[in-house]
C-alpha cells in the first residue's frame, strides 16, 4: 500500500467472505494495488468453515479483520461498516478483483462534486481460469448475453459518502438474495447525486458457486420484494 496522504480521504473497503479461500487472496492483492494511498480494509470473516481464516492472517496489520459467527453478506458488510473509519465507503466481494486505478479515479470525481454522493462505474466478467471450457459452457449463465457485457452498478463498482450510508441504512438482513439491489433501490429513492465512470475497472469472477449460480426462484421472489418496496415509497411520494 502506498504512504498515507492526509489531506484525502480515507476510503474504507468493506470485504464480507464466507469460505471464500480459493479467490479472496486475489480480491485484497487487488485492493493492495490501487493507487489511492488513503485506504482501510476491513475483511468480515463470516464463520468461514475452510482456510479462509489463514488466508487473512497472512496479510497482518494490512488488513482490519472482523470474525463472526455466520449471519450472511448483509449482516457482514454492515458491521464491517460500522466498524470502519473512512468517509468514503465501498464492497468487494470476496471472489471480485478491481483494476489499480479504480479508487484514484473514482475520489478525483468526489474532489471535483461536492455533492455527489455516489461514484460506479463499469464491471466485466471473467470465467475463473481453472474453470474448463466445457464446464463453463454447461453452467446455464454461459447461454445469456449479460457476462459478455460491460455494466455499471454492481457493488464492488460503488465508492459512495458514509452520510449517504447513514441516511439509507444497512442491508435489509432479512433478504437472501438481492440485498445490494435493495440498498441502491432505496438510495436512488432519497434521492441521490450518482456519477457513472465510462471506464472498466471491476472484473466480476464467475464461477459455479456465485450467488447467481444459485436458486432462480429464490432470487427473483427477492428482486420482486425490492421491486414492491420501491414502488410503495413511490406512491408514498406520490401521495405527498
Amino acid at each position: 500500500m502506498n504512504n498515507p496522504r492526509h489531506d484525502l480521504p480515507r476510503v474504507s473497503c468493506v470485504i464480507a467472505v464466507y469460505n471464500g479461500q480459493a479467490y479472496l487472496r486475489e480480491a485484497i492483492d487487488s485492493l493492495l494495488a490501487q493507487t489511492y494511498p488513503e485506504l482501510e480494509i476491513v475483511v468480515v470473516n463470516d464463520g468461514s468453515t475452510d482456510g479462509t481464516a489463514g488466508v487473512i492472517d497472512r496479510y497482518g496489520d494490512r488488513v482490519r479483520l472482523l470474525t463472526q459467527d455466520n449471519a450472511g453478506v448483509s449482516a457482514a458488510r454492515n458491521r464491517g461498516v460500522a466498524m470502519s473509519t473512512g468517509q468514503l465507503l465501498c464492497f468487494l466481494d470476496a471472489d471480485d478483483c478491481l483494476d489499480a486505478r479504480k479508487l484514484t479515479m473514482q475520489a478525483a470525481a468526489f474532489a471535483a462534486d461536492a455533492e455527489l454522493d455516489l461514484c460506479d462505474c463499469h464491471t466485466s466478467y471473467f470465467w475463473s481460469p481453472e474453470l474448463s471450457l466445457e464446464t463453463h459452457q454447461r453452467d446455464c449463465r454461459y447461454a445469456q448475453a449479460f457476462w459478455r457485457n460491460l455494466l455499471p452498478g454492481h457493488i464492488s463498482t460503488w465508492l459512495f459518502r458514509r452520510e449517504l450510508w447513514d441516511r439509507v441504512g444497512g442491508f435489509s438482513t432479512n433478504l437472501r438474495y438481492a440485498e445490494d439491489v435493495d440498498w441502491f433501490s432505496r438510495a436512488r429513492d432519497l434521492p441521490m447525486r450518482r456519477h457513472t465512470l465510462a471506464e472498466v475497472l471491476t472484473h466480476r469472477r464467475l464461477h459455479p458457486h456465485n450467488v447467481t449460480a444459485r436458486c432462480a426462484a429464490e432470487q427473483g421472489a427477492s428482486l420482486a420484494q425490492t421491486l414492491r418496496a420501491h414502488l410503495h415509497r413511490a406512491q408514498r411520494r406520490a401521495a405527498g
